[in-house]
């Protein structure tokens, strides 16, 4: 850090108690560059297993702006008390006539998680109940058990309960709800809360437990509300610049903040509204279809292709023209992105197939030129996304790649803008004429072979999606089905069969590979579940027309001429794999 940046950086310790009494009297808040709170429930407890231990929980940093003009330009956020696991945000702090703010440049996630301790509560679903159930989501108070631990990671067991079960206390177990030690003494909380205890659970226990939980609700006093844990260094008399340099040399190492979330942070310094944008952006497209797993590094580097700026991205580099754009193109991104998800979808896309979400912006860059995305470009735009996926063509050098592509797809204007080179997308002129070193769109025999052991799962499903190019994904829900069943291949009943120990071994290996693997709409493989495929096949044929028998045959590379017992799946096995691969060097191999 450049000392000379800081024109005033004072010390400060305070307790834990008073902190939160600041953050509860709207004395203390967030700046609009943190990022949102990310820490799971054990991390809470942890660092209050830490705190009783006399443990440092490090240092924070401070911003105290006493400009009232500029406090009326930035965005502030309060913290969050009430944590929901799916929609939690920050709420926009209203300052109004303010003349000094004070926000919280490092150590947000810790700060946040004692206030959710000890002013709120934090909800999380629970295990096997549907996301829809509005009781799926209880909300929870941090306890601490006042029972020695034995055995255990923590000397001290914190845990989020609800009030039902901090009640079902046991031989080992007494719960104290923690934010209690706030409303008394230290010379208080042995005398009133123990009485609580007493009546809450077992007197008993509570009773044989004296001399272990008087002393515990002392000390859980003594470090919320009369040790100074929170040390932290507040900076003052700097602007949005300084502060922001300074947050980015704070945050840039480790893992505590990625690149894109710095970038978002200097895009929120200019631009108000813009975690919220993006946040609903990225809402949106992840609920799309079956669910997608993109992020704001996604939307960001979207947003540099889509407005030919640099692709390889600095923070620094995202000046206020750059972020202007954004702002005044922001429409017109997300419907780019949003038209491109849907493609994914009819490609039969989600979160679990999708390898490379750079390999997407490309098709976004062409929707987002206003390019034609009826067939047969449709068709030509999923052929490129197959053969980049398979290939690993943004493996590495992904940046390089991006910038090939959208050279590639533009040419500059008389005005010195971009648009399409070609409004039509064509796969096949895209790969005779993208030239990158190191990079190839072109697939081998060698290629096809690998492509084939493939296990069930994202690079098994873009083979699929080749060998089943007519399904309708975006009406239907498909698997990967095992046609001889999984369940089959137990070592246990590979054995009573006679396979050797080698054979189980290669069998169970073949077993989740291409050749045994086929695209069904899911109601259909539900019922089919552990059905043997002889049986499924018989049951199939009476009820199945000639026709249908024969388009299932076909369409599945059924080899029609051997018996489908569970014992001859080597040579099932090997004839499927023949006609599969055939099949494959039709379409892919040039």
């Amino acid at each position: 850090m450049n000392i000379k940046k800081i024109k005033k950086a004072e010390y400060y310790e305070e307790t834990i108690s008073d902190v939160i009494k600041r953050i509860d009297s709207n004395q203390l808040f967030l700046p609009a560059l943190q990022r949102k709170f990310v820490w799971k429930t054990e991390q809470i407890e942890g660092l209050f297993d830490s705190i009783m231990q006399g443990y440092p929980i490090g240092t924070f940093l401070f911003w105290e702006l006493n400009d009232k003009n500029a406090i009326q330009n930035y965005l502030f956020y309060e913290f969050v008390d009430h944590y929901h696991q799916r929609n939690t945000r920050n709420e926009e702090a209203k300052l109004p006539g303010r003349n000094k703010v004070i926000s919280v440049l490092d150590g947000q996630q810790r700060l946040t998680s004692l206030n959710i301790a000890l002013r709120g509560t934090y909800s999380y679903k629970i295990v096997r109940k549907h996301i829809s159930n509005p009781n799926a989501y209880p909300k929870r108070q941090l306890y601490l058990n006042l029972l020695p631990r034995e055995d255990e990671d923590f000397e001290f067991e914190f845990k989020f309960l609800t009030s039902e079960e901090s009640k079902k206390g046991d031989n080992n177990h007494v719960w104290y709800r923690v934010s209690k030690v706030l409303n008394c003494s230290y010379s208080e909380v042995d005398k009133i809360h123990y009485q609580e205890l007493k009546e809450n659970n077992d007197e008993k226990i509570v009773t044989s437990n004296r001399s272990i939980i008087k002393p515990t609700l002392k000390l859980l006093h003594k470090r919320i509300c009369g040790d100074k844990y929170v040390a932290h260094f507040d900076l003052a008399g700097m602007g949005i610049d300084e502060v922001l340099d300074i947050f980015i040399r704070v945050n840039s190492g480790g893992t505590k903040l990625s690149r894109s979330d710095l970038l978002m942070s200097t895009i929120c310094a200019s631009w108000d509204k813009a975690r919220d944008e993006v946040e609903d952006l990225l809402d949106s497209i992840n609920a799309k279809g079956r669910g997608f797993k993109f992020d704001i590094d996604f939307i960001m580097r979207a947003s540099l292709v889509l407005l030919d700026l640099p692709v390889l991205f600095k923070v620094r580099s995202f000046g206020p023209d750059a972020i202007k754009r954004i702002r005044e193109e922001w429409n017109n991104i997300c419907y780019a992105i949003n038209e491109t998800i849907d493609l994914l979808i009819d490609f039969g896309f989600d979160g679990l197939t999708l390898t490379s979400r750079n390999a997407v912006i490309p098709i976004t860059y062409y929707v987002y030129k206003g390019g034609n995305q009826k067939s047969p470009h449709r068709e030509d735009l999923k052929k490129y996304l197959q053969r980049v996926l398979l290939t690993g063509y943004f493996g590495s050098h992904g940046d390089q790649a991006l910038t090939g592509l959208r050279e590639y797809l533009r040419e500059k204007n008389q005005g010195g803008h971009y648009s399409l080179r070609n409004k039509r997308f064509s796969f096949n002129d895209l790969k005779q004429n993208m030239s990158i070193p190191g990079k190839t769109l072109e697939i081998t025999d060698e290629y096809i072979d690998n492509f084939l052991e493939y296990k069930k799962g994202k690079q098994a499903f873009m083979v699929l999606s080749i060998l089943y190019p007519d399904l309708q994904y975006n009406v239907i829900a498909y698997d990967q089905d095992h046609i001889h069943p999984s369940n089959n291949f137990r070592a246990r009943e590979l054995r009573s069969m006679g396979i050797s120990e080698e054979e189980i071994v290669e069998w169970s290996i073949l077993k989740d590979q291409i050749p045994n693997l086929q695209m069904m709409d899911a109601r259909s493989n539900k019922v089919k579940n552990k059905t043997p495929f002889k049986d499924w096949i018989v049951d199939k044929k009476l009820v199945w027309s000639s026709e249908q028998e024969q388009n299932y045959f076909k369409k599945n590379y059924i080899p029609e001429e051997i018996e489908y017992e569970f014992k001859n799946f080597i040579e099932f096995f090997k004839m499927r794999k023949k006609k599969i691969k055939k099949q494959l060097i039709s379409t892919l191999l040039d």
